[in-house]
C-alpha cells in the first residue's frame, strides 16, 4: 500500500504517539498507584491509627477485656470501608470494626510483621487469610510511657474497596492521553496539509507551464523547501528557453552558411551539365571552386562538432612547440587583415619564449578565432594588439581590441555556441562558433580563457596554456 507525502507525514507524527500513549499510560497509572495513590492512602490510615492509638493509651482496659475493646471501637467514628482491629501483644483479635469479622474475635492474626525496633508504623500490601483478598495493611504498636507493648492496632482496606478510586484515576489519565492524541492528530493534520497543499499547487503550476516558447517563471515563496524547488524549476525553464533559442539560432545560421556553398555547387553542376565540362580550362576552374565549397562545408561540420564537446586525447597531437617560430608564421595573415581594414596592429612578444608541450594546430585554431573576432568587430581606425608572455609554468596569449566591448550580461553566455552579443545576429558574419570552439580547444589542452570587457570599452581575451601536459 502506497502513501502520499501527506499520509507519510501523518503516519510519522501519529504512529509514534499511538505506540507511546499505551506505554506511557500504563507506566503512569502504575507509578501513580504505587508511588502516589496507595502511599497517600496509607499515610491517611497511619494518621487515623496514631490518633486511635493515643486514645487507646488513655483507656488501658481495652487491651485486657474484649468487651471494652469492642465498645471502644464502636464509639469511634471512622470512615468505611476502613477496618480497624485491636490486637493483643500476641496478635490475638480483641475487637474489630467490621461486623462480619466479629466471629474472628479471639483468633490469632497470622503473617503480621513483627514490631519494628523503633516502634514506627508499618504499612504494606498483603493477602488477608480470612478473605483471601489483597489488602492495604497498616500496623501501629501501642506502648506504655515506659516503652512496654500493650497491644497493636491494625487498620486495613481491601484493594477491591479502593478500586473505584483507582478506576476514576485511570479514566482521568486515559482521557488526558486521548485528548493529547486528538490534539496531536489535529496538529499533524494541519502541518501535513501546510506541506502538501503548496506542493500540490506547485505541481499543478508546473504541469500547466509551457514546454515551448517563452518561459513563464513561477512565484518563489512559501516554505523554504518549496521555494527551493520553485527556484530550481525557474532555472530549468530559463535554461530550456536558452537552449531553444540556441537551437533556433543554430538552424538559422547553419541554413544560411550551408545554403551559399550549396547554391554555388548547384550552379556549377548545372553549368557542367550544360556543356561547361567540354572546356578544359573552365571545367578545371569550376571543379576547383566546387572543391573549395566542399572543404568549406567540411570545416563547417567540424566546427559544429567542436562547438558542443571537447577534444579527446586521441584527437590531440601533443608535441614540443617552439613558440617564437610558430607565432612568426601566424602574424603576417593577421597583420594583413588589419591593414586591409585600416586597423592599427601591435605586437608585444617576450624574448625568449619557451618550448611548450601542446597541439600546435589546435592552439593555432583557438588563437586565430580570438584574433579574427577582434579584427572582425573592431572598426576602422581602431587598434588590436597581441601580447605573448610566459612564466615558470604557463604561457599567456593576450588579445586586446578597441571594439564595442561586451556588456556584463552578455559575458556569461559568450562561449555558448551560436550566441551573438550583437543584436540582431545577422549583422555579424559567421555562425557564432568561434569563441565556443576556442574555449573547447583551450579546455582540452588544459588551459583557460578569461575575458575583461565592458560595453563601449573594448575587450581583452587571455588564453593561458600550461608549459607541459
Amino acid at each position: 500500500m502506497k502513501f502520499n507525502l501527506r499520509g507519510r507525514l501523518l503516519a510519522g507524527h501519529i504512529l509514534p504517539v499511538l505506540l507511546l500513549i499505551p506505554l506511557v499510560g500504563l507506566a503512569l497509572i502504575y507509578l501513580l498507584e504505587t508511588n502516589v495513590f496507595i502511599p497517600a492512602l496509607a499515610s491517611e490510615l497511619i494518621d487515623q491509627g496514631l490518633l486511635i492509638g493515643r486514645l487507646a493509651q488513655d483507656t488501658p482496659q481495652v487491651w485486657i477485656d474484649p468487651v471494652d475493646a469492642q465498645a471502644f471501637l464502636g464509639a469511634l467514628p471512622f470512615q468505611r470501608p476502613t477496618t480497624v482491629q485491636l490486637l493483643s501483644p500476641d496478635d490475638v483479635i480483641l475487637a474489630t470494626s467490621r461486623l462480619p469479622e466479629w466471629s474472628l474475635i479471639g483468633s490469632v492474626v497470622k503473617s503480621l510483621p513483627p514490631r519494628s525496633p523503633d516502634g514506627s508504623p508499618y504499612w504494606g500490601i498483603t493477602t488477608d487469610e480470612a478473605s483471601n483478598q489483597r489488602v492495604l495493611n497498616v500496623i501501629i504498636s501501642v506502648v506504655t510511657p515506659n516503652g512496654s507493648l500493650v497491644g497493636r492496632l491494625r487498620i486495613y482496606r481491601r484493594l477491591t474497596d479502593i478500586e473505584s478510586g483507582l478506576v476514576q484515576m485511570r479514566i482521568l489519565i486515559l482521557g488526558v492521553l486521548l485528548a493529547g492524541l486528538l490534539i496531536s492528530g489535529v496538529i499533524a493534520t494541519l502541518l501535513s496539509e501546510s506541506v502538501s497543499r503548496p506542493l500540490k499547487k506547485l505541481a499543478a503550476a508546473i504541469s500547466n507551464s509551457p514546454l515551448e516558447g517563452e518561459a513563464l517563471p513561477l512565484t518563489e515563496g512559501g516554505l523554504e523547501e518549496v521555494q527551493a524547488i520553485t527556484h530550481a524549476y525557474n532555472r530549468l525553464q530559463e535554461r530550456r528557453q536558452d537552449l531553444e533559442e540556441t537551437r533556433q539560432r543554430m538552424v538559422a545560421n547553419v541554413v544560411h552558411e550551408i545554403g551559399r556553398p550549396l547554391g554555388s555547387l548547384r550552379i556549377a553542376t548545372h553549368a557542367l551539365q550544360a556543356g561547361a565540362a567540354d572546356d578544359p580550362k573552365l571545367r578545371g576552374e569550376m571543379l576547383k571552386g566546387m572543391t573549395e565549397r566542399l572543404e568549406r562545408m567540411g570545416g563547417l561540420l567540424e566546427e559544429l562538432s567542436l562547438a558542443y564537446r571537447g577534444l579527446t586525447p586521441k584527437e590531440l597531437t601533443i608535441k614540443p612547440l617552439e613558440l617564437a617560430g610558430w607565432i612568426d608564421q601566424l602574424v603576417p595573415l593577421w597583420a594583413q587583415t588589419a591593414q586591409e581594414k585600416e586597423i592599427f596592429w601591435q605586437m608585444e612578444i617576450q624574448d625568449p619564449l619557451p618550448v611548450i608541450q601542446t597541439d600546435p594546430e589546435r592552439l593555432s585554431q583557438a588563437l586565430t578565432n580570438i584574433v579574427d573576432n577582434a579584427l572582425k568587430f573592431t572598426p576602422s581606425g581602431g587598434k588590436v594588439s597581441l601580447a605573448v608572455r610566459s612564466d615558470a609554468s604557463r604561457v599567456e596569449f593576450e588579445v586586446t581590441d578597441s571594439g564595442p566591448g561586451i556588456a556584463v550580461e552578455d559575458q556569461a553566455h559568450l562561449f555558448t555556441p551560436f550566441y551573438r552579443s550583437i543584436k540582431p545576429g545577422w549583422k555579424a558574419p559567421g555562425l557564432g562558433l568561434g569563441l565556443s570552439i576556442a574555449h573547447s580547444i583551450v579546455d582540452s589542452l588544459g588551459g583557460e580563457i578569461t575575458l575583461v570587457s565592458a560595453a563601449g570599452q573594448g575587450s581583452k581575451f587571455t588564453i593561458s596554456i600550461p608549459l607541459a601536459r
